[in-house]
C-alpha cells in the first residue's frame, strides 16, 4: 500500500470483514492458484437485439419500474436528466473559427525528419488526446480552443488558425490527412458529446463537414482502419422529482437533429439487472463522415480497451437487489444483502464489440472476478483476451484483498485463469507484451511478476521481483527492457505501510528465461514529487530512435536539514514545473536535460497562473516541443536545449 493510503486501504479491508459476515467467498490459499479449462462462476452471456419498438419499450418500462421500487426505499440510482425525443435539439455544437495572419507557408521538404506520436497502447489504434503531429504541424486542444499550428521548420512556427468551443469541456483530438475530429462534451441541458469532423485541406481555414452528437457522457473513443470509434453512456431510464421512473429510448443525430436507434441496434445480455445505461458506440468515416451507431444495455463503465478489431468495454456489476415483487434491479446501495449478490459485486461484465470498416457488431459478453485498475488491465492477444483484476477475498480465515489474471476466448469464455497472485497488496500497473505479462503490486515493496501466456492454457510467473517503491506506468523498451515510473517509498517505523518519496524512474531487464532485475534507477526531488505520466500515460512521450524520454513533472523539494518532522516523513515545497528528458542504456538512466516554461528566476507557483505546467511533449527531428494550457515551447536538443521558438495559444 502506498504511504499515506494505508489508512484507505485498512478502511476497504474493514469493509471487507464485514461483507465477510454476509458474503461466501470461496475458499483461497497463499499459493497461486493457475487453471486451465474451466469456466467462471458466473455464466456466460449472450448478446441478443431487440425486434420491435414495443418489445424495446416493454423491456425498459419494466426495469424502469424495478428501479421506481427501489427508489421508494431510498435506494439511489445512476443516471442524468432525462433523454426524450426531441431533447437533442439542445445539444447543438458549433465553434467559431478565427483565422491568424501567418507568413508561414507549408514545408516543403522532401524528407522529413521522424517525429514522436501519442503514446498508444495497441499499435495501429490512435488514442484521443489533446495535441495530435503529422510531423510538420501540431493541433493543439487548450480548455476550449484548438489551435492549427504550423510547426517544422522551428524557426516558422506559428498559429495558422484556430477553433473556439464556449461552454463546452474538450475531450480531445484525432487528425489525419486533411482531417481533423474535435471531440467535445456539453453539460448543458441534457448533455452530450459531439464529435465535429473539419476538412483541413486549407489549414488556415478548416471547414465543419460532419456535426455528430450523441446525448450522454464520454467514456472514451480510439481511432482505427480510417474511423474514429466513440463510447458514450447515456441512461436507460429517468427519475423526476416524485421519485417516478420514466424509460428512456436512446437516441442519436447529427446536426441538431435526432433520432430514436433502430430496436435491431439495441441489444442486451441476459443480466437483467445491470443496465443503468445505453453504451454507444458510434463510428465516424474520418474521410467522409458517414457515421453508424449501435447501443448495448450495460451498467456504468468508464474503461474501454481497444484492439485492430474488437472494442472492449469493462465495468464493475454492482448489487442486485430484490423486492417483494422479484423484480430485479440495480442499486448503488442499501436493500436486503445476500451472500450471492456481495460475491457478485465484485465481478466486472466485460463486452465485446467486434469492427471493421466503420461496422460495428456487437458480439459477447463475459464476466470475470473482481475490477480493473485502467486500460492497461486488459489486453488482446492471438484471439485471446487476458485481464488482470483485484477483489476482496478469505484468505486463511481473513478477509483481505486479491489480485488475479484471466484468459478468455473470443466467445468470453475463460480459458485458464491465474489467482492470489499478491494476496493483501493492490495492483499499480500492468502491461502485455506478446506471450509476456507484467503485474506490479504494492504494500511495502514493489513486486513486479513476470507471467508467461506461451501456454495460453496454463499462465505461469516466471519471477517475482522485489525493489524498494513501485510503478504506476510501464512502458516496453524492446529486447527485454522495461521502464517503470512511479515513486520511491520509505518503510515506516512501525505498521505495515510505506510514506512515498519522490519521482522514480526504474529500468528493469527481463532475460528470455524470465528472471528479472533492475538494472538502474533514477531518483528525482523529494517527498510530493509527481508527474501526469503516473495517472496518465499520454503524457509520456518515447522516441525510439534516440532511445529518449520526455516526463513532464512537479518538482518538490524539503526545505531545512530535517526530512521528518514529529516521527512523519515531512512534506516538499514545489519549485520547479516543466519536463524531464532522460536518456536510457542497457547500463542506465542519464537526465540529458530538462525544459521549463515558467520565466527564468520564476519558481513554480511564482507565476500568476498555472497556464505554463507542461503536461504533453513531442519530438520533431532534433527539436522539442513542449506544451501547456498556455504555450507551445521548440527547443533545440543539444547543449543545454536553448529556446527556439514559442508560440502563445489561444484562452
Amino acid at each position: 500500500m502506498r504511504g499515506e493510503a494505508g489508512v484507505f486501504v485498512v478502511a476497504i479491508i474493514g469493509v471487507a470483514a464485514l461483507v465477510a459476515v454476509f458474503a461466501f467467498v470461496p475458499p483461497a490459499t497463499q499459493s497461486i492458484v493457475s487453471t486451465g479449462g474451466s469456466t467462471p462462476k458466473t455464466a456466460l452471456q449472450g448478446l441478443k437485439s431487440f425486434q420491435s419498438y414495443s418489445q424495446l419499450q416493454d423491456y425498459m418500462s419494466a426495469n424502469a419500474k424495478s428501479a421506481q421500487q427501489y427508489n421508494m426505499w431510498g435506494v439511489g440510482f445512476g443516471g442524468w436528466g432525462p433523454v426524450v425525443p426531441g431533447a437533442l435539439g439542445a445539444v447543438t455544437f458549433t465553434a467559431e473559427a478565427t483565422m491568424t495572419e501567418s507568413s508561414a507557408t507549408e514545408s516543403s521538404i522532401g524528407n522529413l525528419p521522424s517525429y514522436t506520436g501519442t503514446n498508444n497502447q495497441v499499435q495501429g489504434v490512435d488514442e484521443l488526446d489533446r495535441v495530435k503531429t503529422d510531423g510538420t504541424h501540431l493541433f493543439v486542444a487548450t480548455q476550449d480552443s484548438v489551435a492549427l499550428i504550423d510547426a517544422y521548420p522551428p524557426n516558422s512556427t506559428s498559429i495558422l488558425s484556430s477553433l473556439s468551443f464556449p461552454s463546452h469541456q474538450m475531450l480531445g483530438l484525432e487528425a489525419a490527412a486533411n482531417r481533423l475530429m474535435v471531440l467535445v462534451q456539453t453539460n448543458s441541458g441534457t448533455g452530450g458529446v459531439g464529435l465535429l469532423l473539419y476538412d483541413t485541406t486549407n489549414l488556415a481555414s478548416p471547414v465543419l463537414m460532419q456535426n455528430v452528437t450523441i446525448p450522454g457522457n464520454f467514456v472514451g473513443a480510439r481511432m482505427a482502419d480510417g474511423y474514429l470509434y466513440a463510447i458514450v453512456q447515456q441512461p436507460s431510464y429517468t427519475f423526476n422529482g416524485q421519485g417516478n421512473a420514466t424509460a428512456a429510448m436512446p437516441v442519436a443525430g447529427q446536426g441538431g437533429v435526432e433520432t430514436e436507434l433502430s430496436p435491431t441496434s439495441v441489444f442486451y445480455t441476459n443480466n437483467t439487472a445491470q443496465i443503468n445505461f445505453y453504451t454507444m458506440i458510434s463510428s465516424v468515416s474520418i474521410s467522409t463522415g458517414k457515421e453508424s451507431v449501435i447501443s448495448v444495455l450495460t451498467g456504468p463503465s468508464a474503461t474501454i480497451y481497444v484492439s485492430t478489431s474488437n472494442i472492449y468495454v469493462a465495468y464493475a456489476n454492482y448489487l442486485d437487489l430484490y423486492d417483494v415483487d422479484g423484480i430485479p434491479g440495480n442499486a448503488w446501495s442499501g436493500g436486503v444483502i445476500s451472500a450471492q449478490m456481495v460475491a457478485q459485486s465484485q465481478n466486472s461484465t466485460i463486452l465485446r464489440a467486434s469492427y471493421a470498416n466503420g461496422t460495428v457488431t456487437a458480439a459477447k459478453a463475459g464476466i470475470v472476478p473482481g475490477t480493473v485498475l485502467n486500460q492497461f488491465s486488459m489486453d488482446e492477444y492471438n484471439g485471446y483476451f487476458r485481464i488482470a483484476t483485484s477483489r476482496f477475498a478469505t484468505i486463511n480465515g481473513a478477509s483481505t484483498t486479491s489480485d488475479d489474471v484471466y484468459v478468455l476466448d473470443q466467445n468470453m469464455k475463460q480459458v485458464s485463469s491465474l489467482q492470489n497472485i499478491a494476496p493483501g497488496e493492490n495492483i499499480y500497473a500492468v502491461r502485455f507484451s506478446g506471450d509476456t505479462g507484467y503485474v506490479v503490486t504494492y504494500q511495502q515493496v514493489d513486486p513486479l511478476f513476470v507471467i508467461s501466456f506461451k501456454d495460453i492454457a496454463k499462465p505461469v510467473i516466471l519471477s517475482a521481483l522485489k525493489v524498494t517503491g513501485y510503478s504506476d506506468y510501464l512502458h516496453p523498451l524492446g529486447d527485454g527492457y522495461l521502464l517503470g515510473i512511479g515513486k520511491e517509498t520509505v518503510s515506516a517505523s512501525s505498521g505495515n505501510y510505506s510514506y512515498y518519496l519522490g519521482l522514480k524512474i526504474s529500468l528493469f531487464k527481463v532475460s528470455d528465461n524470465g528472471t528479472s532485475a533492475q538494472v538502474a534507477k533514477l531518483d528525482i526531488g523529494d517527498r510530493g514529487t509527481d508527474s501526469p505520466v503516473l495517472s496518465d500515460h499520454l503524457a509520456f512521450t518515447y522516441d525510439p530512435t534516440k532511445n529518449i524520454t520526455v516526463i513532464p513533472l512537479t518538482l518538490f523539494q524539503v526545505s531545512g536539514n530535517s526530512t521528518y518532522n514529529g516521527g512523519i516523513l515531512a512534506d516538499g515545497n514545489p519549485v520547479w514545473q516543466g519536463v524531464y528528458v532522460i536518456k536510457w542504456s542497457p547500463t542506465g538512466l542519464t537526465v540529458v536535460g530538462n525544459v521549463s516554461q515558467y520565466p527564468a528566476g520564476q519558481n513554480y507557483g511564482d507565476y500568476p497562473n498555472g497556464s505554463l505546467s507542461i503536461d504533453r511533449s513531442v519530438i520533431i527531428g532534433d527539436y522539442l516541443y513542449t506544451i501547456s494550457q498556455g504555450e507551445v515551447m521548440v527547443s533545440s536538443m543539444s547543449g543545454s536545449f536553448p529556446t527556439v521558438a514559442t508560440v502563445n495559444l489561444p484562452p
